[in-house]
């Protein structure tokens, strides 16, 4: 097993290492790989790990952005599933071409997205906010380069929530039954709320690249709406004590965006337990919805 992690510690480096030259060149990471677990194929739950959201503000027309995708999913895979990254289209290069003659139709945007954006101060595409930490009063964005060192802190900090996800779909896929279950490791100090975030996996269409039209692109985790109609309240679950076990659930929820679905892509559920005040994401999962 250690001779397979090493194999995977360096494959993400050289990977890691092509992507980033893209945007500021890259530096050696010391240790590239996330975990030093003896068994690097078996997946981690949020049960039993801290895990960090990742949200890659991105867009259509916008040709740094595949890259920047390519370099969030192979921090991801390097992971072992401990980094979910939701990518959400907003700002002035995510909106479609108003050129009917434009390959960059598609519209990927949500008004949940839209408001992320602004509040985040998100100033460019693609740009990161990893767990909505505030390093600064205002400032969540990290640039691509950074996005590995800034998951590799929220990945030290210790576990204060465990969280189980169970979910469906229903009504020939126009809705979804959900179970949340989740514990704090610690009686919570601050309120928290429950976000749920619905996204949309293998959409394909066009996309600007660093050498031109893209046809054919697959966009991967797209946010498409929330479960619970706000963008950041969801539902509130107050400060919960250490080791009590609570229950939220999903009944028959009916999907608003369902208009927009692409024919072959597949459904997620990302359900995430945050700081009501200061909107930082303690504890992250996500399940596919079938």
């Amino acid at each position: 097993m250690k001779h397979i992690s090493k194999k995977i510690s360096h494959l993400f480096f050289v990977v890691a290492c092509a992507i980033a030259f893209c945007f500021s060149g890259c530096e050696k990471m010391e240790n590239p790989y996330y975990t030093n677990d003896p068994e690097p194929n078996i997946p981690l739950f949020a049960d039993s790990v801290k895990k960090v959201l990742l949200e890659d503000f991105t867009g259509i027309r916008c040709n740094n952005c595949p890259a920047a995708a390519k370099l969030a999913e192979g921090i991801a895979d390097a992971s072992r599933t401990r980094v979910i990254v939701m990518a959400v289209h907003a700002g002035h290069l995510a909106k479609p071409d108003p050129n009917p003659d434009s390959p960059y139709t598609l519209d990927l945007q949500c008004p949940e997205g839209d408001t992320y954006y602004k509040d985040f101060n998100i100033t460019a595409n693609p740009m990161g906010v990893i767990n909505r930490f505030q390093k600064s009063a205002g400032d969540f964005q990290y640039s691509a380069p950074k996005w590995e060192d800034a998951i590799k802190d929220e990945l030290q900090k210790p576990l204060t929530f465990k969280l189980t996800v169970e979910g469906s779909l229903a009504d020939n896929g126009t809705a979804i039954n959900a179970k949340i279950t989740y514990t704090a490791t610690e009686t919570a100090t601050a309120e928290h709320n429950l976000l749920v975030f619905l996204v949309e996996d293998g959409i394909v269409g066009s996309q600007l690249g660093k050498e031109g039209h893209i046809e054919n692109y697959v966009f991967h985790n797209v946010l498409r709406e929330t479960l619970h109609g706000d963008a950041y309240y969801g539902v509130s679950i107050g400060k919960p004590s250490a080791g009590e076990k609570n229950t939220y659930e999903f009944n028959n929820y009916k999907i608003k965006s369902i208009n927009k679905k692409a024919e072959t892509s597949t459904y997620k559920l990302i359900v995430a337990i945050t700081q009501r005040g200061s909107k930082y994401i303690e504890q992250v999962e996500e399940i596919v919805l079938r």
